[in-house]
């Protein structure tokens, strides 16, 4: 008697675990689906350069941390460092390019965490290109009805990226033309000695 009790008990177990697997299947579908409505309308903006309609996938006190280690904290700041980034004066970039690569997701309640490669191209406006492929961080909160990032962290690799290589062929250039130039001038000194001393011999 105690056995088919224990066996009763086991499959009411199973069956309540196989009705609430059922009923919270559908509510992630449901999310995986605004999350991915959510990227495709970050990924359109952001390739437009449409920083409005950007902020509107933020939530209100949203903080970014940028591929040069800079960190803004809500939409005013984001559009400031997007517009002296892109747009001021003196703009550093003309144009970036994205294509997120999503590698994995996790979800707790009305929270989510996505990460995953960017696949973004940076043209500055010296004329560099700089594929740099960072790595992001998502962090995503159900607002309402909307899903919205709560935070975004980008990163490269800091010992081999194009901005690194770029720097190193800069330095490289520099090194050689000051080189050249002390060479020059070494041989400018050393052929006037050279004269000066066979005048002296000669007198």
């Amino acid at each position: 008697m105690k056995k088919n009790l224990l066996i009763f008990i086991v499959l009411m177990f199973v069956a309540v675990g196989s009705q609430a697997q059922e009923k919270t299947l559908p509510a992630d579908r449901e999310a995986e689906a605004a999350i991915t409505r959510l990227r495709e309308g970050l990924v359109d903006s952001f390739n437009h350069q449409d920083i409005d309609r950007l902020l509107t996938f933020l939530d209100t006190n949203a903080v970014l941390t940028w591929q040069n280690g800079e960190v803004c904290e809500g939409a005013p700041a984001i559009k400031a460092y997007y517009e002296r980034m892109m747009k001021g004066d003196h703009p550093v970039v003309a144009k970036i390019t994205s294509n997120p690569e999503v590698l994995g997701r996790h979800f707790q309640g009305d929270w989510a965490i996505s990460w995953g490669n960017l696949n973004d191209h940076f043209e500055l406006t010296d004329g560099s290109q700089l594929p740099l492929n960072s790595h992001f961080t998502a962090t995503i909160a159900r607002r309402g009805d909307r899903w919205l990032v709560a935070a975004f962290h980008v990163s490269v690799n800091a010992f081999d990226n194009p901005v690194m290589a770029l720097a190193v062929k800069k330095v490289s250039v520099l090194v050689g033309v000051v080189s050249l130039v002390a060479g020059l001038l070494v041989g400018v000194i050393a052929t006037r000695l050279l004269r000066r001393t066979k005048s002296v011999g000669a007198a």
